[in-house]
């Protein structure tokens, strides 16, 4: 459905590119004593920061009308699984939320580079899913570090569970990033 309506799918990767960066330093801020979390994630931010500009410069060569926030049922589904009441549960929850983010954005954009013809764009998503390939296991890293390797682990694999329910929902009518189709 993306390659059918690259514009939309453009400006959608915008909005998720910013609300990235955007999250990343609301775990710096939650976590600031955390001197590795804060560098990792800072400097993740502001490489989510310049993709946003890249990618939203590309909607709008495109013509694709700019969203500043939106809704999106599979982060809210994962979001909604953490846990929010004590540490480590909660950090290792919104840390392992944002490896599954990540490592399903790498997924989209590897399966994209086949089908992207404008070469400015194709050139953009090869260096993006290259960034979204690290982004995945940054956050991973920090989680085991923050909560330890084995609830890692069982934590990871309830999400995972939580992940599959939320893609079976039905499919929305927008074009977005992450979503099941």
């Amino acid at each position: 459905m993306a390659k059918e309506n690259l514009p939309a799918f453009v400006a959608d990767h915008a909005v998720c590119e910013l609300q990235a960066s955007v999250y990343a330093l609301s775990l710096v801020g939650t976590y600031p004593r955390n001197a590795p979390l804060v560098d990792r994630l800072s400097a993740l931010a502001a490489e989510e920061l310049r993709h946003f500009r890249k990618v939203s410069r590309e909607a709008r060569r495109l013509g694709a009308p700019m969203k500043t926030t939106r809704r999106n049922f599979y982060v809210a589904e994962l979001r909604a699984a953490c846990r929010k009441e004590r540490e480590p549960e909660k950090g290792l929850d919104l840390l392992l939320v944002a490896a599954l983010i990540e490592a399903r954005s790498h997924e989209r954009f590897e399966r994209l580079l086949g089908h992207v013809t404008d070469p400015r764009l194709s050139k953009i998503y090869v260096e993006l899913a290259e960034a979204e390939a690290r982004h995945g296991p940054i956050y991973l890293d920090l989680a085991i570090a923050h909560a330890g390797e084995e609830a890692t682990k069982k934590r990871l694999d309830e999400l995972l569970d939580v992940e599959v329910r939320a893609l079976a929902l039905p499919p929305k009518a927008e074009i977005t990033v992450h979503g099941a189709a």
